[in-house]
């Protein structure tokens, strides 16, 4: 700092003020403000010295009421370092900054919907030697607690949001237009986050998603975020069924990735955890009656308890009438639906013990990767260091098998856990024990045999790309009772 001050005129000296006091002839100013949130860094060639710059926009924050955007210019290396030492939610010393304000054009302009919303008609500049930013000194954080409280207090009403289910009914296809809103929502799941390499220059980019729900959509809508301060933010403090987050300014899109609506944090968003308010605590108790993993994406086995009683199963339908309610112009709001199917089984490879096979954890019943022995649940993996010796994984069946009619063929049947093996008749260690020629037999009691399938049908969701057919039950029947219940749709 000293060094920007020995630039300045010593005459004029640096006094602190808040963000509503600016305008543009100030100079010499201090500011210490919380980071809302922060750009990544953008590196570009000079024109002028052919050296690497950068800039970084920061939205900084000092009262309820007041936010601003500040942008930093600099040398490369000055810019990544600043991206490392300064975190979201850091207080820091704005030292300096050129002061603009916007005009109603500059707000409303093509750069304006690219940085969040500013409470006050005005932006500020830091270029690299004269000015700074920098953390504030811990020293006399205590005289700064209102902006230290403000990382929970919402600048927008909890209220004014949108409910994902009407957000939802108005992306029912790709036509929709995109538009940026606020929701009020719980974290249901934070999946693993992936690598995607982009398509212009093939540089893999870390992708977080999201399962948030809110009262009127507890089935969950997916909330991707790409930028890694949110992705490291969202790993380490989001706690499934508990956090509660106001996204402000959060893009909604339909995505034919995930066939359906989906919400994207970008450069204009802003994101409070767990904002003060009774909204935050209702929404909160509302959570606290559900199910504990009603989202867990890794959750294959089929429950037999969980599952609809196979004599409640009677509406019959062809394979063409189960695609077209499932996936077709009949598709209906419901989640799920069941249907008795009469067809023949064409695919049902028994024979195969690597596609028969899954693996679930011992401790919480969660999938596990065919490669992996142990659960990627750190407290699954604390459970079993201390002194425990045997498998940490129990098989269970899941085996696809494809059902065909006049009408077509089901490729995404499912049969599974303990419903396979009721109707195979013996468990996975006994099925380990048979030797190929058993195998083959046990293969042909089923191929290319008519039966009569229960199905519990659950269509595609941001969860699971496709549709499921779980089989509820399947037995087998004569081909008179076939051609009595065949339809012609």
């Amino acid at each position: 700092m000293d060094k920007i001050m020995n630039s300045k005129d010593k005459t004029t000296p640096l006094a602190t003020k808040k963000l509503y006091q600016l305008h543009p002839e100030m100079e010499n100013i201090l500011i210490v403000a919380m980071v809302l949130g922060k750009t990544e860094p953008n590196i570009f060639l000079s024109r002028n010295d052919t050296q690497h710059k950068g800039v970084m926009c920061f939205t900084l924050r000092d009262s309820p009421q007041h936010i601003v955007n500040c942008k930093y210019w600099g040398s490369r290396e000055k810019v990544e370092e600043l991206n490392e030492q300064i975190q979201l939610g850091d207080i820091v010393d704005v030292v300096c900054p050129k002061i603009s304000m916007l005009t109603q054009n500059a707000m409303d302009s093509k750069q304006a919907q690219y940085q969040p919303v500013s409470s006050l008609p005005l932006t500020l500049v830091v270029n690299e030697g004269q000015g700074l930013i920098e953390k504030h000194s811990y020293h006399d954080l205590e005289k700064y607690t209102e902006i230290r409280l403000l990382s929970h207090q919402s600048h927008k009403p909890l209220y004014s949001v949108m409910n994902l289910a009407d957000v939802r009914a108005s992306f029912s296809d790709s036509k929709a237009q995109a538009f940026h809103t606020d929701f009020l929502v719980v974290v249901g799941l934070v999946c693993k986050p992936r690598d995607i390499h982009a398509s212009k220059d093939g540089r893999a980019r870390r992708c977080l998603e999201i399962v948030v729900f809110d009262q009127s959509l507890t089935s969950g809508m997916t909330f991707t975020i790409w930028h890694s301060d949110w992705i490291n933010r969202a790993e380490a403090a989001w706690q499934p069924m508990k956090t509660v987050l106001h996204l402000i300014d959060v893009k909604v899109s339909f995505s034919s990735f995930y066939k359906g609506c989906i919400l994207n944090f970008t450069s204009k968003s802003i994101i409070y955890e767990n904002p003060v308010g009774t909204e935050t605590q209702h929404l909160k108790t509302f959570a606290s009656t559900l199910p504990k993993t009603p989202f867990d994406i890794v959750a294959q086995t089929s429950n037999a308890e969980s599952m609809p009683k196979a004599e409640d199963i009677q509406t019959v339908m062809t394979i063409r009438q189960i695609y077209t309610r499932a996936e077709g112009h009949l598709r209906d709001t419901s989640e799920q639906f069941t249907a008795k199917l009469y067809a023949m089984v064409t695919h049902f490879d028994i024979d195969w013990p690597e596609h028969v096979l899954s693996k679930k954890c011992k401790a919480c019943n969660r999938y596990i990767a065919v490669r992996k022995d142990i659960c990627d649940n750190e407290q699954c993996q604390l459970s079993f260091s201390f002194g425990y010796s045997g498998e940490k994984y129990d098989y269970f069946f899941n085996i696809n098998v494809q059902l065909s009619d006049h009408t077509g063929t089901l490729v995404e049947g499912r049969l599974t856990d303990a419903i396979a093996m009721r109707i195979l008749s013996f468990n996975c260690e006994q099925y380990l024990k048979l030797n190929q020629e058993e195998l083959q037999k046990l293969k042909w009691r089923f191929l290319l045999q008519h039966v009569e399938a229960k199905l519990l049908i659950k269509k595609s969701n941001m969860l699971r790309r496709k549709m499921l057919a779980v089989i509820v039950d399947m037995k087998p029947i004569e081909l008179e009772q076939l051609s009595e219940n065949i339809a012609v749709f």
